[in-house]
């Protein structure tokens, strides 16, 4: 399945797809039932645009039908709803005859880089300039869209994925199991300064628009964002600007993300609104727990308020601590272990489990 081996074709949005406003919307505020197991789709780019899950509303509420796409104009975020919904404000849905989980996918991924030029400026997002937006799409040999290669394509895309995935269980169930009988228990936590857990790094970039060479496949370059593990772009290796792997990552600024922290296990570059810290206790595991913990800061820090490298050292988060009243950094490890493998044993179907030939080692 070759991108390069198909017919592609501009197509109209408006003439090519149904596009219209959804069915009705109910404003978060007037929501009644919020137990139930309906999606509420807002402008979220978040968890498949699904605000929360709720329950059966005021019959002036009308869900939507399953099976069609969701677009948020403003917010430039698009997904793949496969079962009924109701939405919040300014959600339009997109249909077509043969629409499936499959070439949503595929389609999704171009309708969000043609969305991409639309703002509130001069070329506003509206469902009008929506409509008359061209996309670039697989065509037949008719010169229709070509749903069949863009589900197919996507098939074998998964397919790769869930056997990369597969090869992941097989390396890793073993020493995950020895980690499963791991519980929260009784422990004592204290507080501790960030400074004084770390070694801090300032970030060596100075922006996008000083590093031109943008790749597939290159470097991580990180900033002020909460979103794809803090990942703006990947770019060409500068030596200069490199910070090694193994670290957390503390955002310092940027609207909605200053207060995060992620955790890098691979080499980066990062913008000098964040800050690296190292620590020779530090391990993926480890990583993942403390950046929980740290973001439960994140409230304190505003535009008025900034989160500064002098009070990122400062800042104090509780840890479990062992017999000494140190950080209790094999608990920590152990923990996420025991985790990881409660949601791997989730997740995974118990036939291919069984295919897999792991069934010995449960």
């Amino acid at each position: 399945m070759d991108l390069k081996n198909v017919i592609w074709k501009d197509f109209i949005i408006g003439q090519t797809f149904e596009v219209f406003s959804t069915s009705s919307s109910i404003d978060k505020t007037k929501l009644l039932n919020f137990k139930g197991d309906i999606p509420y789709i807002t402008r979220t780019d978040q968890n498949n645009g699904c605000d929360s899950f709720i329950g059966t509303q005021d019959l002036r509420y009308k869900t939507d039908k399953a099976n069609v796409i969701t677009i948020g104009l403003d917010t430039q975020t698009v997904f793949y709803q496969k079962s009924k919904f109701y939405t919040g404000q300014n959600i339009q849905i997109l249909e077509f005859e043969g629409l499936n989980e499959y070439n949503a996918k595929f389609i999704i991924t171009l309708l969000k880089a043609q969305m991409s030029k639309f703002n509130w400026g001069g070329n506003g997002a509206t469902l009008t300039r929506l409509r008359k937006t061209k996309i670039l799409l697989p065509a037949t040999l008719e010169g229709k869209p070509d749903y069949a290669f863009m589900e197919s394509y996507i098939k074998e895309k998964e397919k790769k994925l869930v056997n990369k995935y597969k090869s992941y269980i097989s390396l890793n169930i073993k020493e995950l199991q020895k980690s499963r009988a791991t519980e929260i228990v009784e422990k004592e936590w204290k507080e501790f300064e960030i400074g004084k857990l770390f070694t801090i790094n300032t970030g060596k970039g100075k922006g996008l628009n000083h590093l031109t060479n943008i790749i597939s496949g290159g470097v991580n370059y990180l900033g002020a964002t909460n979103s794809n593990n803090g990942v703006l772009a990947y770019v060409e290796e500068v030596k200069n600007m490199i910070h090694k792997g193994n670290a957390i990552c503390f955002i310092r600024n940027g609207e909605g993300s200053m207060g995060y922290s992620v955790y890098k296990a691979e080499n980066f570059i990062a913008t000098s609104d964040i800050s690296v810290g190292y620590s020779e206790y530090l391990n993926k595991e480890i990583g993942l727990f403390i950046t929980t913990i740290a973001d439960k800061i994140r409230g304190k820090y505003n535009f008025g308020y900034k989160r500064s490298e002098s009070r990122l050292k400062k800042e104090k988060i509780l840890l479990p601590v062992n017999q000494i009243g140190k950080p209790d950094y094999h608990y920590m490890e152990q923990y996420m272990k025991a985790l990881e493998y409660q949601k791997i044993m989730n997740y995974l179907d118990f036939k291919e489990l069984k295919k897999m030939d792991l069934l010995s080692t449960l």
